[in-house]
């Protein structure tokens, strides 16, 4: 298992008599890293709240256990795996469990399909598949890719919220 970079990552960083004189440029980017690391950790947090309302409401125990470990997944996918320097991939066992049969849960040891509102199926796909991909972002543009990415699984999160109100509203 890997460990959060973000206890390791400082909230403020001090400036060390051996630091480059444009360090206050390196700060900023520091800085701006932490808070979209901050984001994606946030929007994993809301999207996992979602999923597991979502397995709250399952009749099916096996549903349920299944969509908790999707919500356990996402949030590790959004914060946990987000590992400056790594390879920016996921264990095996996380793109399995957010792999997008997840809209089908436990069906073949049920017979059933999760209960699920009409429209709760995309967003949950889009949610899970958003989740899988926060960790190649230290690949690339960390920062604005996460950036990008938490608003999106925001987007999803809202969608999936939204498609329930009716049914509940």
């Amino acid at each position: 298992m890997t460990t959060s970079p973000l206890p390791a990552l400082p909230l403020h960083s001090d400036t060390h008599e051996t630091e480059a004189p444009d360090g206050g440029e390196d700060q900023a980017q520091r800085a701006a890293e932490l808070a979209a690391l901050h984001r994606a950790a946030d929007a994993g947090e809301a999207a996992a709240t979602w999923v597991r309302e979502l397995a709250s409401r399952q009749g099916e125990e096996d549903h349920g256990q299944l969509l908790e470990r999707v919500a356990e997944a996402i949030v590790q996918a959004s914060s946990r795996e987000i590992i400056p320097g790594s390879f920016g991939l996921l264990t095996e066992e996380l793109r399995y469990t957010l792999a997008a049969d997840v809209v089908l849960g436990a069906s073949h040891t049920t017979g059933t399909l999760p209960e699920l509102h009409p429209g709760e199926r995309m967003p949950l796909i889009a949610v899970c598949a958003i989740a899988a991909t926060f960790p190649s972002c230290v690949l690339g543009d960390l920062t604005r890719e996460l950036e990008v990415l938490a608003a999106e699984l925001e987007a999803a999160t809202d969608a999936g919220r939204a498609a329930a109100e009716p049914a509940t509203g």
